[in-house]
């Protein structure tokens, strides 16, 4: 009998569901548009993307700083341009930019066939189903392009087997992506109030080599550009590299179910990014460990020491800041510095 009734206790607590987990099945309701396109301000006219307009904001924070130090009567700005035909395809000169990927098909979905050679680039053919289709990697739903690299063929059971949640599609890179980006902050910088004679790559370069007589450097080429055709300047021994971080660390787990607790606060009184002096050098503190024993760098990544004891014979000269300044020599500085 104990057992019995042991049973039956549990048999009742196991079929037990609250109620709003046993209506779903059954309840009825309103259907609601994707998030996406259920917000306004992904509708608007004009709308940049976060990542874009991150990039865009940038440029006006670093002429803002720059005014905020010295009495700005003109500014010279260099916007860059890409060949996205050359960067696709090396090669091309000439009437090769008139033959691009889509010359001789007919319109976009005969190329990617011909691309793909006719075969699912799922199950390369092994179901056997002769109907192909012309999948868009990223839905049109979620603003995907019709560009070609958009598209991928698949046989009519692999895309009904996709829609379906089956499988899921690794998206290819694109190697213009970049390009892409530094052309549409071209073109809104443009369309700013921010008024600026505009420069071109051949001016710097011609400045930079016959007038000054200077290396490739992007100090250099800051030079280059405010300078007339005939004025000589001479470069300062000091150069100041700045470089922006997160106010806070804003990650607080890692994982695939963030099982993983990151510590973000203080350790030996020290932050992530505060700038120390140790027996190996002074740099920023990339990383921490609870045995005192921290990795730096200086501010392009390079590494100082992958393991300095912060316990002894350490200070810390300057408390994390979004905004890291770097001073260096001119000899220190290589071509690859970031700026």
């Amino acid at each position: 009998m104990p057992v019995k009734q042991s049973w039956e206790v549990g048999t009742v607590l196991a079929s037990y569901k609250p109620f709003h987990i046993r209506s779903r099945g059954s309840r009825k309701t309103r259907y609601r548009p994707a998030r996406f396109n259920n917000r306004g301000n992904s509708r608007r006219e004009g709308r940049l993307a976060p990542s874009i307009k991150s990039k865009l904001e940038s440029h006006f924070r670093e002429k803002r700083f720059v005014e905020s130090l010295l009495l700005v009567t003109k500014w010279k700005v260099e916007l860059a341009s890409f060949d996205i035909h050359k960067i696709k395809n090396p090669e091309v000169s000439g009437t090769g930019y008139q033959e691009g990927d889509l010359k001789g098909f007919y319109n976009v979905k005969a190329y990617v066939l011909h691309r793909d050679g006719y075969t699912c680039q799922h199950c390369r053919g092994k179901s056997k189903d002769s109907r192909l289709h012309c999948h868009h990697i990223v839905f049109r739903s979620k603003q995907g392009s019709d560009a070609p690299e958009n598209l991928i063929t698949l046989c009519e059971t692999c895309h009904i087997a996709l829609h379906a949640g089956e499988f899921e599609l690794s998206g290819r890179r694109s190697n213009t992506k970049h390009a892409t980006e530094v052309g549409i902050v071209k073109s809104q910088i443009k369309k700013s109030d921010w008024s600026f004679e505009e420069v071109f790559g051949y001016e710097t370069k011609f400045r930079r080599e016959q007038v000054l007589g200077l290396e490739k450097m992007h100090y250099f080429d800051a030079l280059a550009i405010c300078c007339g055709d005939k004025q000589k300047v001479e470069p300062d021994d000091t150069v100041y590299f700045k470089k922006h971080v997160p106010a806070g660390d804003y990650q607080q787990r890692k994982g695939k179910r963030s099982e993983k607790k990151i510590p973000t606060g203080k350790l030996f009184g020290l932050r992530k990014f505060d700038l120390v002096k140790t027996e190996k050098g002074i740099g920023i503190v990339r990383g921490k460990r609870s045995s005192g024993y921290f990795s730096i760098s200086d501010l392009f990544g390079n590494k100082i020491s992958d393991s300095v004891n912060i316990k002894k014979n350490s200070k810390r000269l300057r408390a994390r800041t979004s905004t890291l300044i770097q001073k260096m020599e001119l000899a220190e500085c290589t071509h690859s510095s970031p700026v």
